[in-house]
């Protein structure tokens, strides 16, 4: 049973995240989608800002005794096998990376500069990126929303759809990230009426039960239309702020995605080095409400980004997989995100990031959250590919007012996953009590 302290310590977070969040002006992979629903209840702080903020200098963690007593420690605890390819010989395929954003100080690096699919976890990342490109969709007291929303030409010309009256109906509505799902219904309630006839939909920010439905049910669908939608109707990085490559870019919705990935998290390639990140998102197996599988054809099918080369070995074979990043690659993204100036971004995107649903949607991270008292801000993945499993999970963690990075990434890695979290049923209940992840925060935390 979790303790006063626990309670305490929890109720503390969430009365933090509330001011600080609703004080108004103050070859691919096969990701499986799986449904949820939605209940987080708190508006966003919304504030003007550059349409691309410039990422907080990346920080270069240097580990200290502390840490590496740490890693040994988890190490140790961890299934390991001589034979293994990779540098900290962990028998199973597994990336990871724990940081105390803090004291910036580094707990666990464990193959985190290893390439490893990443399944769905890199919805996270498309999330920021649709909210730092399409302002004028979402961000209701910037000056980039206001000028769209006074457009008569977005408006099928009826006029009230400009008037002060729906601005202020619009602007309450939209500025909770509860009311993105199934948006729709709001706009088709909310017509203008004359002479007892409806007039045409206000259809302008449909995109936003989108966004919610990739964040939250982890739709592959919605991905596709999210990525297409930024590149097709939103503000796009400068040519500056593109890598460096040799002559393999060229601009679309998925290799836009890469550039502005790399720039927001100041991930910088040497000379000749192979790049990560979303290779191509086009097919995807799904199964129906039988549970009959089949596969999907995505909404960006047929767009590749032939500067993405680097790919993921298996299981230390000669078979590999697409569609990488390390975990110091998630770590350098949710750094930057949590360090944001900008705190509209900042603010929406770890409201979205913290719903919790009761579906298989769950992850890990949030899995684990739910049992200790503890608060989860991030996105996982799973998929099965060839013939085995793909389990990641990344992003910020509060446990006892301490925020932290996790990443976890892994192949066919359960039974290190099992001692790192502990085990869940398809609902989300705990069937252990421990987990390694656990053990090292409480001891982490108390030596404070």
């Amino acid at each position: 049973m979790r303790t006063n302290k626990h309670q305490i310590s929890l109720l503390f977070y969430i009365m933090l995240i509330l001011l600080t969040s609703c004080a108004g002006n103050a070859p691919a992979l096969t990701p499986a989608a799986i449904p949820a629903t939605a209940t987080l209840t708190c508006t966003p702080t919304i504030t003007p800002s550059a349409t691309l903020p410039p990422p907080t200098a990346t920080i270069t963690p240097t580990p200290t005794l502390l840490s590496v007593g740490y890693n040994q420690q988890l190490l140790s605890a961890l299934p390991r096998s001589n034979n293994s390819c990779l540098p900290d010989k962990t028998q199973n395929d597994l990336g990871i990376y724990i940081y105390d954003l803090h004291k910036n100080q580094e707990l666990i690096s464990i193959n985190a500069d290893i390439a490893f699919q990443f399944a769905s976890a890199f919805k996270g990342p498309v999330l920021v990126y649709f909210l730092s490109q399409c302002k004028q969709y979402w961000d209701t007291q910037s000056p980039e929303w206001s000028i769209y929303f006074s457009d008569p030409a977005h408006t099928r010309d009826v006029a009230y759809y400009t008037s002060p009256e729906y601005k202020a109906l619009v602007t309450q509505h939209l500025s909770n990230v509860n009311n993105w799902d199934n948006i729709e219904a709001f706009f088709d309630t909310n017509r203008f009426i004359k002479d007892g006839n409806a007039s045409s939909i206000d259809q302008r920010y449909f995109i936003l039960s989108q966004v919610y439905s990739m964040t939250t049910r982890s739709s592959n669908v919605s991905t596709g239309n999210v990525l297409n939608f930024v590149f097709e109707k939103c503000k796009q990085i400068a040519d500056t702020q593109i890598s460096s490559t040799t002559g393999c870019y060229q601009p679309n919705a998925v290799s836009q995605f890469n550039q502005w990935f790399n720039y927001f998290s100041g991930i910088r390639y040497q000379v000749n080095e192979e790049q990560r990140g979303l290779y191509k998102w086009d097919v995807v197996a799904e199964k129906d409400v039988n549970g009959n599988s089949s596969d999907v054809q995505l909404p960006t099918y047929g767009l590749e980004d032939a500067c993405i080369r680097q790919t993921a070995p298996l299981s230390c074979s000669s078979t590999t997989g697409a569609n990488v990043w390390s975990a110091k690659d998630f770590f350098k993204f949710y750094n930057n995100l949590y360090h944001l100036e900008d705190k509209s971004i900042h603010n929406t995107a770890l409201n979205l990031l913290m719903i919790d649903n009761p579906s298989p949607a769950r992850g890990n991270l949030k899995n684990l959250a739910r049992k200790i008292g503890a608060v989860s801000m991030s996105k996982n993945g799973h998929a099965y590919f060839i013939s085995g499993s793909i389990s990641t999970d990344a992003g910020i963690f509060y446990y006892k007012n301490n925020p932290f990075i996790i990443v976890i990434l892994g192949y066919e890695a359960q039974p290190s996953l099992s001692l790192l979290y502990g085990d869940y049923s398809p609902a989300g209940a705990p069937l252990t009590d421990q987990s390694l992840i656990q053990d090292l925060l409480d001891e982490y935390v108390a030596n404070q």
